[in-house]
């Protein structure tokens, strides 16, 4: 496979998981969550988690804008660039906000006592916050790896 045609395979994905992200965040878990979290916080605190998700869902869409660039580095055959590490780097930081947001929902959720009235909303909580934890890690990783390789490439590059 090409890198152009990657590229434009990886942009299409992107714009993908975009979409369905919005879906999910704005329609999908509303809708959902509507008539458990009624019940057991109230109007209040539907409104507050609805909020919270919102908030939540601009650093994986800046993360998904940061991604349409390193596409386009692939696409113009600089993968391995400082500047696609940069990238990486702050997409990590992104998903690292996430993380520490649902930390704290998970925390208002305990103080609050919600967790009597809708013990299921541990799991979602919990595991938004490793898929944060993973994403951030993984990215962080990713930066450190392209930013060596890009170092070899251009050492290459010099010695030739």
């Amino acid at each position: 496979m090409k890198q152009t045609e990657m590229s434009g395979y990886l942009k299409m994905i992107t714009i993908g998981v975009g979409v369905l992200l919005l879906a999910f965040v704005f329609w999908f878990l509303p809708l959902v969550l509507e008539e458990p979290l009624l019940e057991a916080a109230g109007e209040t605190g539907y409104r507050a988690t609805c909020a919270l998700i919102g908030v939540s869902a601009v650093p994986a869409l800046l993360c998904l804008v940061r991604f349409w660039g390193i596409c386009g580095s692939i696409h113009e055959d600089r993968s391995f660039s400082g500047e696609n590490a940069g990238r990486l780097k702050r997409m990590s930081q992104y998903m690292l906000f996430d993380a520490v947001l649902y930390s704290g929902f998970l925390v208002w959720f305990f103080l609050s006592g919600w967790y009597l009235g809708a013990p299921w909303l541990i799991f979602p909580v919990l595991l938004a916050i490793f898929i944060s934890v993973s994403l951030t890690v993984l990215c962080a990783a990713l930066s450190h790896l392209v930013q060596k390789a890009g170092e070899i490439q251009e050492e290459q590059e010099l010695t030739i």
